[in-house]
C-alpha cells in the first residue's frame, strides 16, 4: 500500500508547510482541516493538515503522532479562505490559520528538566541552571529556564543529563483545546418501579432523596451541585453508583459568558422601507452582496434580524459582525431576544476557553448564529447562509498584525465560497464600498428614520469667535454648549460628549525653553494622565512620573497642552455638581464587561452625561439622549493620512446619530476651529453622499483609493541607518521588478513613516500604487523572496487603512 503524507501548517512564520508521514494506525482520520500532533525538533506541536499527498519527500519525514479530534476543525471552505488570505496579503499560511482557530485549540509540548543530584555542579551555564532550579523547587520547563537566564541552555542541559545531574521528561501538548469538563451523576437507563424502590431504599432515606432529586432535575446533575448546593455527601453518591442505580461520567461544561444576560425583544413589525430592504436582501443570489445604506436610526438592525430569521428558517446559519467589543453585548441582547440560545459569541475579550467552547458549539451545529467582532468572520457556522457586517466602514475591521486582512474582503470571499449572502451596513459607508456598488454590490437604501423622526439639527460652533465660559481651565467650552448641557439636565435628559483624545492632556511642555517630554522608545510625545498620575506612551506603554522641574533648563513650572477625557471629566464634575458623569475610553474599559456596565448604567438612566472617545459614537441607541456635543472636532482632521477627512466625517456623522433617537428629539453641537472644512459642513447637513462624492474627486489627483489600490511595505528595526538602507534597496527592487514586467505601478519612497519609531524600532516605508491585480503579483513575489534579515523585518500591508 502506498504511503500517505500530510502537508501540515504550524502556527509559525514559515513560508511552506512541513511534511509528515501518516501511520496506518491513524487510518482516514488525517484529512485536510484536521488538527494533529506532530514532532518539531525537541518538542511536539499541534498543527493543521492542509493537504494529503502520496508523493514522498526527499528527506524521510517524521510520523504524525496523534489526531485529537473526531472530525476536522476546519471545513474545506474555511481552508480555502485561509489559502486566499495567505496569498492575497502575503502572509505565512501557518500564521493565517493561527488567526482562524481560537488560541485554546493550539498547543505544544514542553520539555521539563528536574534536578536529581546537581549539588556538585558549579560554574558556567550549567552551574547557573542548577542554582536556578534549586531556587525554583527543583523543576521547570527548559524554555522558562532559558528565558530566566537570558541565554541558550540546551547544551548545558544535555551535559547535565549525561552525568545524571538532571532528568528530562516531555509534557505533551493540551489536545483538549481548552475543554472544561465536570463530573455528572446520571440515573441508569433502567429505573426501579415504585414498589421496587420501597425495598431498595427501605433503610437508605438519603439515597432515596438523592434519587428523587435527580429525577426532578431531568435525570442528571453535576456532582458538585449535588454535594455543595443540595448537601448530599460523597458517600451517598458512591452508594447510588455501587447499586447500579446511577453512573458518574465526565461531561463538557460550556462557558457562555452571556448566559442569563438580559435580552431585548425586537419590534414585531417592519416599516414599509424596512420591508422593501428585507425583500431586496432576500432576492440576492448565493455569493452575492449588498450595501444597506441607511441613515442613523433607520432600523438597520431590525432588517439584519429579520434577514437572519429567514436564513435560520431555511435551515442555514449566519455570522453577524460588529466593529467594537463594546457593541457586542447590545447586539447579543437583541439577537438573543429574537433567537434565544441559538447565539454563540466570539471576540478577543473572552478567555481562550470561552472562545473555544463557542467554536465547538458552532462546529457541532448546536448554535447557528455567531456574533462578534473581527475574528468572528472565521466562525465555523454550518451551512452558512448569510454574513452581516454592521458599521462596515470602521477601521477596526482591519487586522493590525500578520495576517493583515480586512474583514470585509475576507467575508466577501467566504460568502462566495460557501454560497452565502453578504450584507454590509452603514450610515457612512467607506468610499471603497460605495464604489463597489457600481459593479459588485447591490445598493439598498433606508433614507429616513423610523417613524419619520427628523435627523437632529447640527450646529457648528466656531471656537475662534464664539463666546466662551470662564472657569473651565484649558477646556474650550462655549456658552452655547454650556447652555445646552444645563437645559438638558433640567429636563432630566441625557447628553453624550465626544472628545477623541484620552488621558488628561496631550503633552507636557516647559514654558521657558519649550522642551516637550517624548517617549524614549517612540517618536511621540508622552500623554499626561492623572488617574493614576504620570506620563504615558499610548503606543509602547512606557511610563514616567510627572516631573517637578524641566530636565533641560530646570524651570519649576511645566504646562500641560491639549485636553483629554480625564481633564474634561474633572471640569464637568466641578461645573455641574448635580450631574452624574461617567467616562468611557480605553482607560475605563480595559477590564472584562466594563463596556457593558457603563452602557447599562446609561440605559437605566443612572448616568446624566457620558463622555468618551470614538467608542461612544457607534451603534448606541438610547432614546433619552437628546444632546450630543463634540468638544473638539479637529483632533484627527489634519493627521498625515489620506483618510483623515473621511474618518472625521464618519465620526461626526455617527456620533450625531446618537441624538434624537426617541420621541423627545435632539440636537448636536460641534466645536471646531475649521468650520468650513468640507467634512464638517457635510456632517452638519447629514449629507453622506455629498461628502463621499466630493472626497472621491479629491482622491483622483493624486490618486488614492478607490481610484487605485495600495500596498504599504514597511521596514523596521533597531538601527535607523540600516532600516533606511534596506528601505532604499526595497524601493529599487520594486522599481526593477515593475520595469521588468511592465506593470502599471507607481513607487513612492523610501521615506520615514509619519510615526518613525515605535517600541525602539525605526520605521521606513515604500508605498506602491496601482491596479489590485498588478499589486498582487508584487505581494506574492515579495512574500516568497524577501526574508527577515537579522533584527530588521518587513511588513506587507495590502489595502492599508492608515499610513501612519
Amino acid at each position: 500500500m502506498t504511503e500517505r503524507f500530510a502537508q501540515v501548517a504550524l502556527p509559525l512564520p514559515l513560508a511552506t508547510p512541513y511534511t509528515y508521514r501518516i501511520p496506518e494506525t491513524l487510518g482516514d482520520r488525517v484529512v485536510p482541516g484536521a488538527r494533529i500532533v506532530v514532532p518539531v525538533r525537541r518538542r511536539e506541536m499541534i498543527g493543521l493538515v492542509v493537504a494529503i499527498t502520496r508523493e514522498a519527500p526527499a528527506v524521510v519525514p517524521k510520523p504524525v503522532l496523534a489526531v485529537p479530534d473526531a472530525e476536522p476543525a476546519l471545513s474545506p471552505e474555511l481552508l480555502e479562505t485561509a489559502a486566499w488570505i495567505a496569498g492575497y496579503y502575503g502572509a505565512p499560511l501557518g500564521l493565517t490559520l493561527k488567526a482562524i482557530l481560537p488560541g485554546g485549540m493550539w498547543g505544544e509540548s514542553q520539555v521539563i528538566v528536574s534536578l536529581r543530584n546537581g549539588s556538585r555542579i558549579q560554574g558556567g551555564v550549567a552551574g547557573e541552571l542548577v542554582a536556578w532550579l534549586e531556587r525554583r523547587g527543583g523543576e521547570a520547563a527548559v524554555q522558562t529556564a532559558a528565558r530566566a537566564l537570558k541565554r541558550p541552555i540546551w547544551d548545558a542541559v544535555e551535559r547535565l543529563t549525561r552525568v545524571e545531574a538532571v532528568s528530562l521528561r516531555v509534557q505533551p501538548p493540551d489536545t483538549e483545546a481548552a475543554r472544561l469538563t465536570e463530573r455528572t451523576l446520571s440515573l441508569a437507563a433502567e429505573r426501579p418501579t415504585l414498589l421496587e424502590r420501597e425495598g431498595l431504599f427501605k433503610r437508605r432515606p438519603r439515597q432515596r432523596q438523592l434519587y428523587e432529586a435527580l429525577e426532578s432535575l431531568g435525570g442528571s446533575a453535576p456532582v458538585r451541585h449535588l454535594t455543595e448546593q443540595l448537601g448530599f455527601g460523597d458517600g451517598v453518591v458512591r452508594a447510588l453508583v455501587q447499586q447500579g442505580l446511577a453512573r458518574i461520567q465526565q461531561t463538557e461544561l460550556v462557558r457562555d459568558p452571556f448566559a442569563g444576560s438580559p435580552v431585548t425583544q425586537p419590534p414585531t413589525e417592519l416599516t414599509p422601507a424596512q420591508a422593501a430592504a428585507l425583500g431586496a436582501i432576500d432576492s440576492l443570489g448565493p455569493g452575492q452582496g449588498a450595501l444597506l445604506f441607511g441613515v442613523t436610526g433607520s432600523g438597520k438592525t431590525l432588517v439584519y434580524l429579520e434577514a437572519v430569521r429567514q436564513v435560520l428558517a431555511g435551515g442555514e446559519g449566519a455570522i453577524v459582525l460588529v466593529p467594537e467589543i463594546g457593541l457586542t453585548p447590545q447586539t447579543v441582547s437583541r439577537f438573543r431576544g429574537a433567537f434565544g440560545n441559538d447565539i454563540a459569541v466570539l471576540h478577543s475579550g473572552l478567555s481562550d476557553g470561552e472562545r473555544a467552547d463557542a467554536w465547538r458549539l458552532l462546529r457541532r451545529g448546536e448554535r447557528r448564529v455567531a456574533v462578534g467582532a473581527r475574528s468572528a468572520v472565521f466562525a465555523p457556522v454550518g451551512r452558512l447562509g448569510m454574513i452581516v457586517i454592521d458599521e462596515e466602514h470602521e477601521a477596526s475591521y482591519k487586522n493590525g498584525e500578520t495576517p493583515r486582512y480586512h474583514t470585509r474582503d475576507v467575508a466577501a470571499v467566504r460568502a462566495r465560497l460557501e454560497g452565502a449572502r453578504l450584507v454590509l451596513g452603514s450610515a457612512t459607508p467607506s468610499l471603497e464600498t460605495l464604489a463597489h456598488t457600481e459593479q459588485k454590490l447591490a445598493l439598498i437604501r433606508l433614507p429616513e428614520r423610523i417613524g419619520a423622526r427628523p435627523l437632529p439639527p447640527v450646529e457648528i460652533i466656531d471656537l475662534r469667535a464664539a463666546p466662551k465660559v470662564g472657569g473651565t481651565g484649558p477646556v474650550a467650552w462655549s456658552v452655547a454648549l454650556d447652555s445646552a448641557i444645563v437645559a438638558t439636565l433640567a429636563r432630566k435628559e441625557q447628553a453624550l460628549l465626544l472628545l477623541n483624545r484620552r488621558g488628561w492632556a496631550a503633552f507636557l511642555q516647559c514654558p521657558d525653553c519649550g522642551e516637550v517630554w517624548q517617549c524614549p522608545r517612540c517618536s511621540i510625545s508622552l500623554t499626561v494622565h492623572q488617574l493614576p498620575p504620570g506620563l504615558r506612551c499610548h503606543y509602547c506603554g512606557h511610563e514616567e512620573a510627572l516631573p517637578f522641574t524641566c530636565r533641560v533648563c530646570a524651570s519649576p513650572v511645566q504646562q500641560m497642552r491639549g485636553v483629554g477625557t480625564q481633564q474634561l471629566e474633572r471640569m464637568l464634575v466641578e461645573r455641574y455638581p448635580q450631574a452624574r458623569v461617567a467616562r468611557m475610553d480605553l482607560d475605563t474599559t480595559s477590564t472584562k464587561w466594563s463596556h457593558q456596565r457603563i452602557l447599562t448604567s446609561v440605559e437605566h438612566g443612572d448616568i446624566d452625561i457620558l463622555i468618551g472617545t470614538q467608542m461612544i459614537a457607534k451603534g448606541l441607541d438610547f432614546p433619552n439622549v437628546t444632546l450630543v456635543g463634540v468638544v473638539d472636532a479637529d483632533t484627527g482632521l489634519y493627521l498625515p493620512d489620506f483618510r483623515s477627512a473621511e474618518r472625521t466625517f464618519q465620526l461626526l456623522a455617527q456620533v450625531a446619530g446618537r441624538a434624537g433617537r426617541g420621541p423627545k428629539g435632539g440636537r448636536v453641537l460641534v466645536q471646531t476651529r475649521q468650520p468650513m472644512h468640507h467634512a464638517l459642513v457635510r456632517a452638519a447637513e447629514h449629507d453622506a453622499e455629498g461628502f463621499l462624492e466630493e472626497e472621491r474627486e479629491l482622491r483622483e489627483l493624486p490618486p488614492y483609493p478607490p481610484a487605485v489600490s495600495l500596498v504599504n511595505l514597511i521596514y523596521s528595526g533597531p538601527n535607523e541607518r540600516e532600516v533606511g538602507s534596506r528601505a532604499a534597496g526595497l524601493a529599487d527592487w520594486c522599481s526593477g521588478l515593475i520595469g521588468k514586467y511592465q506593470l502599471p505601478i507607481g513607487v513612492l519612497g523610501p521615506a520615514p513613516c509619519p510615526l518613525v519609531r515605535i517600541k525602539d524600532r525605526w520605521r521606513w516605508h515604500v508605498l506602491l500604487k496601482g491596479p489590485s491585480e498588478s499589486l498582487g503579483r508584487i505581494v506574492r513575489y515579495a512574500a516568497k523572496r524577501l526574508k527577515r534579515e537579522g533584527k530588521t523585518r518587513l511588513v506587507i500591508d495590502r489595502d492599508p487603512v492608515s499610513l501612519l
